[in-house]
């Protein structure tokens, strides 16, 4: 007997005035959001359960100590497989779970992941992309007339109005000044894309960095933060009163973080605090020459509470092979993870299960 079909016979037997609606609540969101769809089409009273909103946020509150590395690869255009991140990485390689990928083509760009969802970009649209229920949608098409340049974008939540956006920031080639950037937004169940008044520092990356609200990008020498709520930016404290130049921006643990290459050392470092500028701590500083994984192409994916690291590395631009490596820096215990033996490119990125659409 399978997983499902115990928790499917065993909730089924259960009689709902012995145990009480509240508490089958209890357990049902504490569910995999696989078995959950399956338990809709068990009876009505489920299927409204789960279908609601409160239940969907509860869920999605709960699926956050779960995390997951899904591997984007051009491969296969079939499919796309998810890893459980393991606080040990212990089985890491283990219950794969298989997403069938609707883009069928190369690996699609990855512009951001808010919620379970993913923001992609490919053949020019933009999609957003629930792998766990298998739900799309493309948003409207973005009027780039009269605009040059490599567009950035990002995608989060907006806590004012309960609802998510996705916002675009493009060169201005009006402005005689070559740092300047609008932005225009969309908003998710809108049909259409808006510009917002005012001029903004120009991304150096193309994928921005969603947390606490806020999606932030490294400008020319400083970190810029757009706040979704209220639609502006602002600077927050810089790294030990340095500049950011020359650094890669990310998010761990719900952190935001910066990680620094040297000639000599690699180092990660995060504000636990989101702008206090007291709370920048440094994770863990590599020396290039003992661990020559870390090099110019390696960063952190994941850190668990246990502070270990899973990183990736790209080996060259040309091989378009990647490694995965587990790092200890409790006890310097260093060893290389093959998650799966890929003869093309891919990318990978941790989210979490989530009953989340997108489909407003």
């Amino acid at each position: 007997m399978d997983e499902t079909t115990a928790v499917t016979e065993t909730l089924t037997t259960l009689s709902l005035p012995i145990l009480p609606f509240e508490f089958v609540e209890e357990i049902l969101c504490r569910l995999p959001v696989k078995l959950l769809l399956q338990l809709r089409c068990l009876c009505k009273s489920f299927d409204t359960l789960i279908s609601d909103p409160k239940f969907i946020k509860k869920h999605l509150h709960i699926s956050t100590a779960c995390p997951r590395l899904l591997i984007f690869s051009d491969d296969d255009y079939s499919y796309e497989l998810s890893y459980p991140l393991h606080f040990n990485f212990s089985v890491v390689t283990n219950n794969a779970t298989q997403h069938y990928c609707p883009f069928k083509i190369h690996c699609p760009s990855i512009l951001g992941s808010c919620d379970g969802m993913f923001c992609l970009k490919f053949n020019g649209s933009i999609t957003l992309w629930n792998p766990s229920i298998q739900k799309l949608k493309t948003l409207p098409s973005l009027d780039a007339r009269g605009r040059c340049g490599f567009p950035s974008y990002g995608f989060g939540f907006d806590t004012l109005i309960n609802n998510y956006k996705v916002i675009c920031v493009f060169p201005n080639i009006g402005s005689h000044a070559k740092s300047i950037a609008k932005i225009m937004v969309h908003t998710l169940g809108t049909n259409s894309w808006r510009m917002i008044a005012g001029e903004f520092p120009i991304p150096r990356i193309r994928s921005l960095k969603f947390v606490s609200g806020k999606l932030n990008w490294i400008a020319s020498k400083f970190v810029v933060s757009f706040d979704l709520g209220n639609e502006s930016y602002f600077l927050p404290p810089k790294l030990g009163g340095e500049v950011v130049n020359n650094r890669i921006l990310e998010v761990l643990r719900g952190c935001l973080c910066i990680f620094v290459h040297s000639h000599m050392f690699t180092s990660v470092w995060m504000m636990k605090e989101y702008g206090n500028e007291e709370t920048w701590t440094q994770l863990f500083r590599v020396s290039r020459t003992e661990n020559p994984f870390f090099d110019l192409f390696a960063k952190p994916v994941w850190i668990s509470d246990e502070d270990l690291v899973l990183t990736k590395r790209e080996q060259t631009p040309a091989s378009w092979k990647m490694n995965f490596a587990i790092c200890n820096f409790r006890n310097s215990v260093f060893r290389i993870q093959i998650i799966q033996s890929m003869n093309g490119w891919c990318t990978p990125e941790v989210y979490i299960e989530s009953l989340v659409s997108p489909c407003f």
